[in-house]
């Protein structure tokens, strides 16, 4: 067995890892290395006793599951690591059960809300063109806001014809199509409005004001949710995209490929949204349908 490297050594060659072999993006490096560090904290050796492990999430008394759930991938990763590197003889996460998540369906905007949040009136500056965009954008193709940031002019110029490269979780590239007013919305953006914003000599397609980065996740996030604030609808880039997932199937698309589309690895991803529509449907009996309404279909009084 290799000599392992102390705690804080084993770490940092670890991320390298994450980043380099496997392509994963700086932020998601970032979080997994935070929770592995976590339990790293002063600690002189790698821990490799479960005991130690479930002590360690034992302790974090005010966690819930789901924060609980993604620290124990990270250290199954983390250990994963290890063990290939000859410095364990067993990863001691393998047999920790996962905590039990409450299972969250995704919160859609109805169509009433979304034509609301298209048509606000925005005006004609690079910004406003730029926000409208995102907007479209996020509805149309039903990309995650990582994705949109990640977007270059490169990704723009190679697609053939009505379509975006996207690039996903593991440096995964896919096609997204873009709908006809999609199509003219990056038309008109890249006409008329790119090269008069700040930073417009970067390869970005929404370039930050240095032009040396893209706009970050959270100024997207902030943008949307402005422009939410105008029409009175509550918003954030993530809701775009299971309104997208959701009204397609709602039109009877096929789950494979809205998959695809969302650049899910697995269909069981995907299927909660079916588990949506399914409430939808039963909310619509109950609030719609002529039995369950009051008093009607009920045995009258005999005279």
């Amino acid at each position: 067995m290799a000599a392992a490297p102390a705690p804080k050594r084993a770490l940092q060659l670890w991320a390298e890892y994450l980043q380099v072999a496997r392509g994963l993006s700086p932020h998601t490096v970032s979080n997994y290395l935070r929770d592995a560090t976590m339990l790293m904290a002063g600690q002189q050796a790698i821990p490799t006793k479960r005991q130690a492990i479930e002590a360690h999430f034992t302790n974090l008394k005010t966690a819930s599951p789901r924060s609980n759930a993604r620290r124990l991938s990270a250290l199954r990763q983390f250990y994963g690591y290890a063990l290939q590197k000859g410095w364990i003889e067993n990863n001691p996460t393998q047999d920790i059960p996962a905590p039990k998540l409450p299972q969250s369906l995704p919160k859609a905007l109805t169509t009433t809300q979304v034509e609301q949040l298209l048509a606000a009136p925005l005006g004609h500056s690079p910004a406003e063109v730029r926000l409208r965009l995102i907007l479209f954008l996020l509805y149309a193709s039903g990309m995650r806001v990582s994705e949109m940031a990640g977007l270059t002019l490169h990704d723009v110029q190679q697609a053939e014809g009505p379509w975006l490269l996207v690039t996903g979780k593991g440096s995964k590239t896919r096609p997204v199509p873009l709908g006809p007013i999609g199509q003219e919305m990056l038309a008109t953006y890249l006409r008329e409005a790119r090269s008069r914003l700040r930073g417009a000599q970067g390869p970005w397609l929404l370039a930050g004001p240095s032009g040396k980065r893209p706009l970050t996740r959270n100024r997207i996030f902030q943008l949307v949710q402005e422009a939410g604030q105008r029409v009175g609808v509550k918003v954030a880039p993530h809701h775009l995209r299971h309104t997208f997932a959701t009204h397609l199937l709602e039109g009877n698309a096929d789950l494979r490929s809205v998959q695809l589309m969302l650049g899910h690895a697995s269909l069981n991803t995907t299927q909660i949204y079916t588990k949506l529509n399914t409430q939808r449907l039963k909310s619509a009996l109950d609030n719609h349908h002529p039995l369950n309404q009051a008093g009607f279909g009920k045995p009258r009084k005999p005279c």
